[in-house]
């Protein structure tokens, strides 16, 4: 019996325009690739002096990065009441990629003097190179797939203050094997547990925050809609107070009490 394996992308090429035909085009794709990923390099460097000349301003607005933060809907999820005062203390947030592959990044954040802990920076590395207990299952990466997975790489110590300072255990990260999302009452704990997060990036953080830093600016302006799957239609995420009413609702219809309450009560969060 032969050995089951995934059907490639040679496999479906083949299966529409045959095998001769399908060679080509799948050479033609990996030089499709091969060109999008050097684009990607280029305007990585290309952006750079924008960013930087970014950074020199957002310096001069009060809590801008916190507000960036909380405007975002992939990125306020994350963040517990308890960060909110640690958060505030953030001067500024850097994203550096990796010289020699740019799908490897970091993520550093540089705090000012906050009552929790003393560290003036916590930087976290994503890369390519999975953890051991996951190195035989996942794939390895292709040379100039953008889309291949990066993983947490080492736990970030910080230095708490005290015990009874850790954001970590005021507010703990609820994880569920059987669950696609976080409990509505339970939540995804402190912004600061995805530092201590090594492997699979559970949460996607990483990934939403590497989107995230490049709209930093329309974020902290309140100028980018704070649910990013909003399908309102509410330019700059300015809500409408009467978005929610009928142009046919009668106004003499009976108002249904029982059904008003139902729709008051909160509905689970979901994970973006």
């Amino acid at each position: 019996m032969s050995e089951l394996r995934e059907a490639t992308r040679v496999d479906f090429l083949t299966a529409a325009f045959g095998k001769e035909v399908a060679t080509q085009f799948d050479q033609n794709l990996d030089d499709a690739s091969a060109a999008h990923f050097e684009a990607y390099k280029f305007k990585i460097e290309q952006q750079k002096p924008v960013y930087k000349k970014r950074a020199e301003l957002a310096a001069k607005v009060k809590e801008f990065w916190f507000m960036a933060l909380q405007h975002c809907g992939t990125t306020s999820q994350f963040i517990d009441a308890v960060d909110e005062e640690a958060l505030k203390a953030l001067k500024d947030v850097w994203i550096e990629h990796s010289p020699s592959d740019v799908r490897e990044y970091e993520i550093r954040f540089t705090f000012g003097k906050n009552p929790f802990f003393k560290n003036s920076t916590l930087v976290k590395k994503l890369t390519l190179t999975p953890p051991a207990d996951l190195a035989d299952k996942a794939d390895k990466p292709k040379p100039f797939d953008l889309e291949a997975p990066v993983f947490l790489a080492d736990n970030v110590k910080i230095d708490w203050i005290s015990p009874d300072h850790d954001l970590t255990k005021k507010a703990p990260r609820a994880h569920a094997d059987d669950k696609e999302e976080f409990d509505e009452f339970e939540g995804a704990g402190s912004f600061f547990n995805w530092f201590g997060e090594v492997g699979e990036d559970r949460t996607s953080l990483g990934e939403n925050l590497l989107e995230w830093w490049a709209h930093a600016t329309e974020y902290a302006a309140g100028l980018t809609a704070h649910d990013d799957d909003d399908e309102s239609g509410a330019e700059f995420g300015f809500d409408s107070e009467f978005d929610d009413e009928s142009e046919d609702e009668d106004p003499k219809k009976e108002i249904d009490l029982d059904d008003d309450e139902e729709k008051k009560r909160p509905a689970k969060k979901q994970r973006k």
